[in-house]
């Protein structure tokens, strides 16, 4: 096979995920423990990063609570749906028009907390970094280190 007819994304895998035994592919627990693991660490920063929403009234912390997790739901089917690069879309333009959407429901006066936005943005990106670095195949075992050599 010619060089240039590879296509690009699957060099760049080769490059970043060789293939050697134990190494550069999960496992399906693996797998599970990087979803959790950012939903646990992601879910913890965004409280402390809510936390200077108590001087809102009570419907714009609402609204800012209600918005805030239809993006944080739409991060989890990421990696949750088979249609996930389309939810991965979806979280991006709902991140990145956070701002303006929130300020549409709130009221004049209220401040939107700063650090909500990259938060999620950061979350997305992770999650999209699990999602697209190589996995062990079920029942393959070719890459899987062994505990009997």
């Amino acid at each position: 096979m010619r060089f240039w007819k590879k296509p690009w994304w699957k060099k760049l895998k080769n490059r970043l995920a060789p293939e050697w035994p134990g190494w550069g592919r999960m496992t399906e627990s693996e797998y599970r423990a990087n979803h959790s693991g950012l939903g646990i660490f992601f879910g913890a920063v965004l409280g402390f990063v809510m936390a200077g929403t108590e001087t809102l009234s009570q419907r714009d912390f609402a609204m800012t609570l209600f918005f805030t997790a239809t993006v944080v739901i739409t991060l989890l089917y990421v990696s949750a749906s088979p249609n996930r690069f389309a939810y991965a879309l979806m979280a991006a333009v709902l991140i990145g028009f956070f701002p303006r959407i929130l300020r549409l429901m709130l009221t004049e006066n209220a401040t939107i907390p700063p650090n909500i936005q990259p938060t999620l943005a950061v979350w997305l990106g992770i999650a999209l970094l699990v999602e697209i670095l190589p996995r062990e195949k079920p029942g393959d075992t070719r890459f899987t280190a062994r505990d009997d050599d």
